[in-house]
């Protein structure tokens, strides 16, 4: 039984009230330009306050957009000199790793000074509520006195410590660091300072600081989930009972699971969430509890929001809930996008000096890509017969597809758009302006006729890769993959959704010759005919327990025809007029068999406190 909205909302409220958890979430619209040449989620802020929203247990009075953090604020931290080099784009490029331009490195500085406000502003709710201020951004725990690394400018977290200190508040400081790297930068910055007590586990130590408060845990690589459990559990506790904080700043850093793109680690979802749920706990279980500060810390590739999402929907809801599909998500921020769209003024498009007002308005302006590079103004074409060149790059750009290619290290896209022959406009983003890696090419159409009374969106072609990546024995290439892919499905899916809302369609249409494809997009797809979703029943009963890339192998066993027409209805205007497959809710084969994680070396702590 599906709640509604309000009734889910009242028996949030009446659950906080329970159990004593006081939650605010602090998000700022500018996390979404991400880092150039980080491969982390740009969206992964927003895909949770997506799913919380959509889902009825975050209202805008639990949600709040930070400030950026004062200079005078930088300052109680970091070297006058060091900041003025990070007016340089040469500096900030070699802590990124990347080269930028001006303005990319400037966006970079700005983003992270504002996630240093955003800490600050959730460690005063946490004091003010006695509750839990839950911070979807920062965690830059590299960043020292006078340098900085690991992607981290400015150090967020001890930005907000030494802020709450000038501010009067004195009891003893607990941050407890569990990103897969070690905290070297907050470790260095209180190494005299007996009051800040910083807990870092980690898989090798960065920095061997002679810290008067520290608890510092080398475990080396293949962190699995009874390593990790095991010393939390004989060392988190006891330090509690020695400390007695007053306040706790908990990075919440999801790179030790396995798979992370810049991780070691071997920590499934189940550990990811025991881990949260016993520092929460620890914590919060205290009489009376402990103010507790969540920032959001590493977390590397497309799914690195999901161990967060679920961290933070037990904290407003008191269950374990496993966060929906990512399509699922990005087609909920699709048409939430459209609704606010289509209800605001100018054409459907919130003003920017309108946004603070509305937290759950992500919008962007044609305004917003000056300095984002990769601007061409075309003579012709019109996507759909309607969407210039410039409102196309506003899509791509707002739907995250833009700033994940720039996470992967293409600091320039280049969109175009170009004449098709008879048929509408190509869609194409090359990775910079010399056109040599192509990453998506698109072609749409408006179909009347292959579901008369309902016209459709064709995707005639629809093209999503990464050139200088390389496939793996865990991601072998598929029938039609010259290279990986780029992650990017969900979003772009989301962005033809909003299309389809935006111009009246009633759903997607597309075919493929490729089995697999359907096999992927099986949760989302329906059928023109009954007989069509039985031949995909029937192909998916044949795989047995083989994997989806052994199967895509063999056409022989499906008999998959590319002729067969799927559909992902947009809206309730399609009801009746289709069929799903059977399988929609089976469990399906993973594309292949994943290799055991080999386990850890054990802990080797070193804990001082003179």
């Amino acid at each position: 039984m599906i709640l509604p909205r309000v009734i889910l909302r009242r028996l949030t409220r009446f659950l906080r009230s329970r159990t004593g958890r006081s939650v605010r979430f602090f998000y700022h619209p500018a996390y979404r330009r991400g880092l150039t040449g980080v491969p982390m989620d740009a969206l992964r802020g927003e895909r949770v306050l997506t799913w919380l929203e959509g889902a009825g247990w975050l209202s805008p009075n639990d949600f709040q957009i930070p400030e950026e953090a004062s200079l005078q604020s930088l300052l109680r931290v970091h070297t006058p000199e060091y900041l003025r080099s990070l007016e340089r784009t040469e500096t900030v490029s070699q802590i990124l790793g990347l080269p930028l331009k001006e303005e990319e490195a400037q966006a970079a500085l700005t983003m992270q000074r504002i996630a240093a406000g955003g800490t600050l502003e959730a460690a005063r709710f946490a004091l003010a509520s006695g509750g839990i201020g839950f911070h979807l951004g920062g965690g830059f725990h590299h960043a020292r006195v006078d340098r900085g690394g690991g992607f981290c400018l400015l150090n967020d977290v001890a930005i907000a410590i030494r802020a709450l200190r000038e501010e009067g508040f004195g009891l003893p400081v607990l941050v407890v660091d569990l990103d897969l790297h070690d905290g070297d930068g907050t470790r260095s910055v209180f190494a005299q300072d007996p009051s800040v007590h910083t807990y870092s586990i980690h898989n090798q130590t960065w920095l061997d600081v002679d810290a008067v408060a520290d608890t510092c845990l080398a475990v080396g690589a293949g962190l699995t989930d009874a390593v990790l459990m095991e010393t939390l559990e004989a060392t988190l506790p006891q330090l509690l009972e020695s400390l007695k904080p007053g306040l706790i700043v908990y990075l919440a850093g999801v790179d030790a699971m396995a798979g992370d793109a810049f991780g070691d680690g071997a920590v499934t979802s189940r550990g990811m969430t025991r881990r949260d749920l016993l520092v929460v706990n620890l914590f919060r279980g205290q009489t009376p509890p402990i103010p507790m500060v969540v920032v959001l810390s590493g977390g590397y590739g497309p799914r690195a929001w999901r161990p967060t999402g679920r961290f933070a929907a037990w904290l407003c809801s008191g269950q374990i809930i496993e966060p929906p599909h990512d399509v699922d998500v990005a087609l909920d921020r699709a048409l939430r996008v459209w609704h606010a769209d289509a209800t605001a003024p100018d054409q459907g498009r919130a003003r920017a000096e309108t946004r603070p007002a509305d937290p759950f308005s992500w919008s962007l302006e044609p305004d917003d890509l000056v300095g984002l590079g990769g601007v061409e103004v075309p003579s012709e074409p019109t996507l759909l017969g309607r969407l210039s060149h410039a409102e196309v790059q506003v899509a791509l750009e707002r739907f995250g597809i833009l700033p994940q290619l720039r996470n992967r290290g293409y600091a320039h896209p280049l969109v175009e758009m170009v004449a098709g022959s008879g048929l509408g406009p190509v869609v194409r983003v090359w990775g910079e302006g010399e056109r040599e890696h192509l990453l998506v090419e698109i072609r749409l159409e408006v179909d009347r006729g292959s579901l008369p009374g309902h016209p459709l969106l064709r995707v005639e072609w629809l093209l999503l890769q990464d050139p200088r990546a390389q496939f793996t024995p865990l991601r072998p290439p598929l029938p039609g993959q010259d290279h990986p892919g780029l992650g990017a499905l969900a979003d772009v899916m989301a962005w033809l959704v909003y299309l389809c809302q935006s111009t009246a369609l009633d759903g997607i249409l597309f075919r493929t010759p490729h089995w697999h494809l359907a096999v992927l997009a099986h949760r989302h797809v329906h059928f023109l005919t009954e007989a069509h979703a039985a031949q995909f029943d029937a192909g998916v009963q044949a795989m047995g327990h083989r994997s989806l890339a052994e199967v895509a192998q063999m056409p022989e066993i499906y008999g998959w025809s590319g002729e067969i027409p799927l559909i992902l209805p947009v809206g309730d205007r399609l009801k009746g007029q289709t069929h799903t497959p059977a399988t929609r809710m089976a469990a399906l084969p993973p594309r292949t068999t994943r290799r055991k994680a080999k386990p850890s070396p054990s802990a080797k702590p070193r804990n001082r406190r003179r």
